[in-house]
């Protein structure tokens, strides 16, 4: 690798490390364990949703996304109903605490953002958003990649064993 490149690189990947710590350090003080927020999340935006559209969404197997709501579920953050059409389909809704845990978990991560970005002006947001959208350009077919098109990303990177 180009010796100009490594200077960049090395950051990028202790920002990534350093993210996914905070990231860990967050979910767990909730009481939830790591990916569960963006579930719980897409069940506030989809409710109603199946499993196996979240599993499908975020390229995970519907058995670990039937883990994840079973956990979700004995914490009292998410209930299923059987779907009166088909009785072989489960419909995912988050209860009130659910709600609330994901509230505050969201806004625990949108003051560790904050930190992140703290001094820099929205110009320089701006520049760091526009050199990043662009790496991101380089090394995909679609710089508009959403939430959770990333968390199927990784998910995906990790059953090929990638390192992030």
């Amino acid at each position: 690798m180009n010796k100009k490149f490594l200077g960049v690189v090395g950051r990028l990947e202790k920002l990534s490390i350093l993210r996914r710590m905070e990231a860990n350090r967050i979910s767990a003080e909730a009481g939830l364990y790591m990916g569960q927020l963006p579930i719980l999340e897409y069940i506030i935006h989809h409710d109603g949703c199946t499993q196996k559209e979240i599993a499908d969404l975020m390229s995970v197997s519907p058995a670990s996304i039937a883990t994840s709501t079973k956990r979700l579920q004995k914490a009292g953050l998410v209930k299923k109903q059987i779907d009166e059409d088909n009785l072989r389909k489960n419909m995912l809704s988050v209860t009130e605490k659910g709600i609330e845990l994901a509230k505050k978990c969201r806004e625990s991560f949108n003051e560790f953002d904050k930190k992140l970005f703290n001094g820099f002006s929205d110009e320089e947001l701006l520049s760091v958003k526009e050199h990043l959208d662009r790496l991101i350009a380089n090394i995909s077919d679609d710089s508009k990649i959403d939430y959770y098109s990333i968390v199927a990303l990784r998910n995906e990177s990790k059953k090929f064993n990638i390192k992030e």
